[in-house]
């Protein structure tokens, strides 16, 4: 349900403004809204704060990654706070950081080239310099070179070649060129090695490793003594954004001494917003909401439908004149899901993944982590449906429970039921029953848009909308009754008829009521042909939203087959009976069925998600362009 609000508009002297909107963060619940046309540009405070808070999230970031900590599972320390974020002992800390990584940055290359060189340079080992110096003042130059061991037996006992060193595969020698004259034909790499000496470059690398590890050293220490307060920091940040955004959402009155503020808060704040104000001495006027108002929406809904408000969130808030559609989405979620799932024994793993998660456990194992971090009760929940629903269907596993209970019991004959075709028709029985649903889904969507449509528009503007649900719910009803023989195909034939004179009349007739009074020849005219219009529309429509429904029993299918396929292939291991045949099917059986739940596992939020807000809102109506309730903490 829709949590009901009301407004407050106060009045704060400009000179109390800043310790009044503080004392109001601080309780809670009021949403700031934007008052009268604002143009105010963003200040350099705000652009200056939310510059802070990037800068403390990325080092946030970092440090979380060198302690493997998460971050709400870290105790919130104390930011040090001064009258400016900027000098804070927690933001110092924080430049601090970036300085760190900035070095690092450039250190990491430079050790990197210098790392190179040094393999160039150590298979040459030391050479004296002052011998080079002397050499090339008599106009003799060196060459560096390298050849392979082989070809350096075979062809270079004939040229002035003097080894320097050699290994596996490589000999390092030099030769030597007599007054700029260089023998050409010598059949070998020749090197230009790094000017500085090895012995240098190996220093500089011992530098610079140890000031590397010093400041990895101070930035862990860091991590480890005050990520607690540079989330304090982050928080503070939150908290001084809030209050300039609110400031701009202000308006200024009488020569700017006196701020305006407008805003919403739950009814059943009221006690504590009045005792607040008038603790506060300032003026302020309440009111309930009127039609033209924009008012943030807050669900309020029952534990299990708290559940799936993060889904009906995904979509968009409902405006307050409309229905919260959590309390419809939840349980056909929930449903949707198991059913695409249709495995038992996935449904177990699912449920005991949701433990872990509400305990806090999930989010260190490697598969999904941080992306259901929060949604630990209704991954539960889907698991406990998928449970039920996989036994239902009779299939744990990959593995059909009909071969696993006696022939002549009742659960056998129930799960051959289930397996065979839906009564009276070569339809399967699963297949039916995913389209029954599905109807079932389509009608209260239909009958929540005629009461919402009534509710908002009045009886007369929805006339046509009703004599819709009448046709087709009065239908599937009396088609229901007549086939089980509680109706007579006398009675089946005369209820029939008055359900289509009646639908039809509100169809092609009373379609625009306004149309008929203002203009009855023209509205005699023009109804009957927006009715048939709006008939097709209806037609092809809702043909082809029932049947998206038959992709419940599709997937359900195509789980059940690939579970089964991973079951037989371990079977074929299993039965030569040699350890490598039960250990490669206990591979197959583990790689096979996890694979097959996590692809099972997306198509069953996917699909269901869709249903939900293709289907189900565009037949209810719903817009979702509502805006949530934000209020200032």
């Amino acid at each position: 349900m829709i949590e009901k609000m009301k407004k407050l508009t106060f009045l704060v002297y400009h000179r109390e403004y800043d310790r009044f909107l503080r004392d109001l963060q601080a309780l809670g619940v009021m949403h700031i809204q934007q008052s009268g046309d604002q143009t105010m540009a963003e200040p350099e405070s705000l652009r200056q704060l939310r510059r802070q808070k990037t800068d403390v999230q990325d080092v946030l970031g970092t440090l979380q990654k060198i302690t493997g900590v998460l971050l709400d599972e870290v105790p919130v320390g104390n930011a040090g706070m001064t009258d400016s974020i900027e000098h804070s002992e927690a933001m110092k800390k924080v430049r601090r950081t970036q300085e760190i990584g900035t070095s690092l940055v450039a250190l990491t290359p430079r050790i990197t080239s210098l790392q190179h060189d040094a393999e160039i340079l150590r298979p040459w080992g030391t050479i004296d310099q002052s011998i080079l110096e002397k050499l090339h003042e008599a106009g003799i130059h060196e060459r560096y070179r390298i050849a392979s061991v082989a070809r350096f037996a075979e062809k270079f006992p004939e040229y002035a070649a003097f080894e320097i060193n050699r290994d596996k595969r490589f000999v390092y020698f030099l030769t030597f060129d007599i007054d700029g004259t260089e023998n050409e034909n010598i059949p070998a790499q020749s090197l230009r090695l790094p000017e500085r000496p090895l012995k240098e470059v190996e220093s500089e690398i011992a530098t610079l490793t140890a000031q590397k590890a010093n400041l990895e050293s101070e930035r862990r220490r860091i991590a480890e003594e005050n990520l607690g307060d540079i989330i304090a920091l982050e928080q503070e940040i939150d908290s001084a954004i809030a209050r300039e955004e609110a400031t701009l959402k202000t308006q200024r009155a009488a020569l700017d001494t006196v701020v305006v503020m407008e805003g919403w808060f739950p009814v059943r704040e009221e006690k504590a917003i009045s005792g607040f104000l008038t603790k506060e001495n300032t003026y302020y006027e309440m009111r309930d909401p009127v039609t033209t108002d924009n008012v943030p929406i807050q669900l309020r809904n029952n534990r299990f439908n708290r559940m799936f408000e993060r889904l009906t969130r995904m979509y968009g808030f409902p405006c307050y004149d409309e229905w919260d559609p959590t309390p419809i989405v939840a349980p056909f979620f929930t449903l949707f899901f198991a059913i695409c799932m249709g495995d038992a024994g996935y449904g177990l793993i699912i449920m005991l993944y949701g433990l872990l998660e509400m305990a806090g456990k999930a989010r260190k194992t490697p598969i999904v982590g941080e992306m259901l971090h929060g949604c630990g009760d209704m991954i539960f929940a889907l698991g406990a449906a998928t449970t039920l629903v996989g036994f239902a269907l009779g299939t744990f596993f990959g593995l059909s429970l009909v071969d696993y209970v006696p022939a002549n019991s009742p659960l056998h004959t129930y799960y051959e039921f289930v397996g065979g075709n839906f009564p009276g028709t070569t339809y399967s029985f699963q297949m039916a029953s995913a389209i029954l649903i599905g109807v079932i889904h389509l009608c209260i969507a239909m009958m929540v848009k005629a009461i919402l449509y009534t509710q908002k528009e009045g009886l007369s503007a929805t006339l046509s909308t009703w004599a819709w649900n009448i046709l087709l719910i009065g239908g599937i009803v009396v088609g229901t009754l007549s086939m089980v023989g509680k109706l007579s195909a006398e009675t089946t034939r005369m209820v029939v008829i008055a359900i289509g004179a009646v639908s039809a009349l509100g169809i092609y007739f009373l379609n625009n009521v306004g149309r008929l009074k203002s203009s009855p020849l023209k509205g005699l005219l023009i109804n009957p042909l927006a009715g048939l219009y709006e008939t097709y529309n209806m037609a092809s429509g809702l043909l082809g939203d029932v049947l998206s429904y038959v992709r419940l029993y599709a997937l359900c299918l195509a789980g059940g087959a690939l579970g089964s396929a991973f079951n037989q292939i371990g079977d074929m291991l299993a039965v030569k009976g040699s350890i490598v045949g039960i250990a490669g099917a206990i591979i197959i059986y583990f790689i096979g069925h996890l694979l097959n739940l996590l692809l099972s596992a997306i198509s069953a939020f996917v699909h269901p998600l869709r249903l939900n807000f293709v289907e189900y809102f565009k037949n209810s109506g719903y817009e979702g362009k509502g805006t949530g309730y934000e209020p200032l903490k």
